[in-house]
């Protein structure tokens, strides 16, 4: 008989078995979104993996409480359902062994199955096991120590040994989220709480934050040409003066075009566009560049009027994967992106004092505007520091209609209430969850075909929430204690994994916050 593995989350079974159907207890008015890609951790319903992807999830509505049965081999034609398909594909060979765990701290003996991770079978056992980012191997909250069975461990593959050669691990330190047997093992959580997380500087003031986020960004960085010579017949006052005034006018167009200043560095500007909103963020950092230089050349007949000489800008855009995340302590922390991007970003920026130039961009900026632009030329060069030739576009002007800014205020007054505008609609599809900083606190939405909000944070130890399982009846589980709570009500389902009338006292609701749509946008309110 095939191996199947039940995850009972309240009434909802899954089964980790592609071959077979999945039947699932549904409850009549209630929705459920079937996997079509196939990679859902989550199966059979969409967990999101399906991004990047031509996938998207199939939406069902159950109009009464039965037992359905959900394709698990995607060859339905008759999705989301079984139609037989799978009995057409060859049969698997028997994979139904299970290795006896022992789990320390907690001196639990458990069972994992052959196809099972060590953190999936924590959590199917109701054992809290911290996973900063939902389990694919990008932090290392999950790492345990193999203190017996080393050898009946697979292999570390290629994401988990990326992540030991970065950190240095020692052999019998390995990922819980990565790590599959072979064999009986005993091994050690390494971090169990707030507390232990904090120590590994991977929490700061609540929030898994200098853990970051992996994301696409459109990075600035703009330079001053000249402003050595310009500065050295000025007074140190005059210096600053001028400083502080032309930043001023490059931050406003910056801000006008929805980026972020995320760095001075001397008398050169970092900025971020995408950041809080992804709608047309390279042609909106395109068109923030050519106004910064035509601001420039007006600052300029200023400096020569009132100084006898100026200075002039360079500009270079790229376009990439970055971490974001908090950096620092107190006072002193403050939003950052880090990641090759920035360093080619900068370089491209340096490539216009060789060139020439005045404004490059990098071939991924370039494709998704070139329709919109009027590129002077192109470089075939290579960055400092790399091997291989790239292309630069030099852009000298964009079509006037191209640019739907709709940089919507931030906040605004409905009956007495203080509204602030979140993420466009159409960047939460149905089925998915995003966090959002509203005024200092982070929030989560939820899209489940209704938009809802909760503040990111479970009641019982202030972690974040947002890669927690949401489940079909409108719950949100806690990824580190297995507490849970209706996203709709705030109420607790669970409390530390178990039942909420066990630790009534202690017991928490989430905290909600109010939610409607208008001009585009999500916008909420804590009024």
């Amino acid at each position: 008989m095939l191996f199947q593995l039940r995850v009972m989350v309240k009434k909802r079974v899954l089964f980790m078995n592609a071959r077979k159907p999945f039947p699932v207890e549904v409850h009549s008015g209630s929705n459920y979104f079937w996997c079509s890609c196939g990679k859902s951790n989550e199966q059979p319903f969409c967990d999101g993996s399906h991004k990047g992807t031509d996938y998207t999830p199939v939406k069902f509505t159950a109009e009464k409480s039965e037992v359905a049965n959900f394709c698990g081999c995607r060859e339905t034609e008759n999705s989301p359902f079984c139609d037989g398909s799978h009995q057409k594909r060859p049969p698997m060979l028997e994979t139904d062994k299970t290795y006896s765990v022992l789990v320390q701290p907690d001196n639990l003996a458990i069972n994992v199955a052959e196809e099972e991770s060590i953190l999936i079978a924590s959590l199917r056992n109701n054992i809290s096991h911290l996973s900063a980012c939902g389990g694919t191997g990008k932090c290392s909250t999950c790492r345990v120590e193999v203190t017996e069975g080393l050898e009946n461990c697979h292999p570390r593959n290629a994401i988990e040994q990326k992540l030991a050669d970065k950190l240095s691990f020692p052999s019998n330190i390995r990922l819980g989220c990565q790590t599959k047997l072979k064999g009986d093992v005993t091994f050690r959580r390494l971090l169990l709480d707030k507390s232990d997380v904090q120590l590994n500087n991977q929490v700061t003031e609540q929030r898994l934050e200098s853990i970051g986020t992996l994301r696409n960004l459109t990075i600035l960085f703009c330079d001053i040409k000249g402003f050595t010579p310009f500065s050295e017949s000025l007074s140190a006052y005059d210096v600053i003066f001028i400083l502080n005034r032309y930043f001023s006018i490059m931050r406003e167009v910056i801000l006008n075009h929805g980026g972020e200043i995320n760095n001075y560095i001397g008398d050169a500007i970092m900025a971020i566009f995408g950041l809080k909103e992804s709608r047309q963020q390279s042609l909106r950092a395109v068109s923030a560049s050519l106004e910064m230089l035509k601001a420039m050349d007006e600052f300029k007949s200023y400096l020569k009027t009132a100084y006898g000489s100026d200075f002039d800008i360079r500009v270079g855009l790229h376009y990439g994967e970055v971490i974001s995340g908090s950096v620092g302590q107190g006072e002193d922390k403050k939003m950052t992106v880090i990641g090759d991007a920035v360093n080619v970003a900068s370089r491209i920026e340096a490539v216009n004092k060789e060139a020439g130039t005045r404004f490059l961009v990098s071939e991924k900026v370039y494709e998704q505007v070139k329709d919109n632009v009027v590129v002077k030329n192109y470089l075939r060069l290579k960055l400092r520091g790399t091997t291989n030739l790239i292309t630069l576009h030099e852009i000298s002007d964009m079509e006037s209609d191209a640019l739907q800014l709709n940089i919507t205020q931030g906040e605004k007054k409905i009956e007495d209430k203080t509204w602030f505008r979140t993420l466009p609609v159409a960047e939460l599809k149905e089925g998915e969850k995003k966090k959002f900083k509203v005024q200092e606190k982070e929030i989560l939405l939820i899209n489940q075909g209704e938009i809802f909000a909760i503040e990111n944070l479970c009641p019982h130890l202030d972690l974040p929430l947002d890669i927690g399982q949401i489940t079909q009846q409108d719950t949100i589980l806690c990824p580190y204690h297995n507490s849970e709570f209706c996203f709709k009500s705030g109420a607790v389902k669970k409390w530390v994994g178990k039942q909420a009338d066990v630790h009534s006292e202690e017991c928490k609701p989430l905290n909600i916050i109010q939610v409607h749509k208008d001009a585009d946008y999500i916008w909420v309110t804590y009024d």
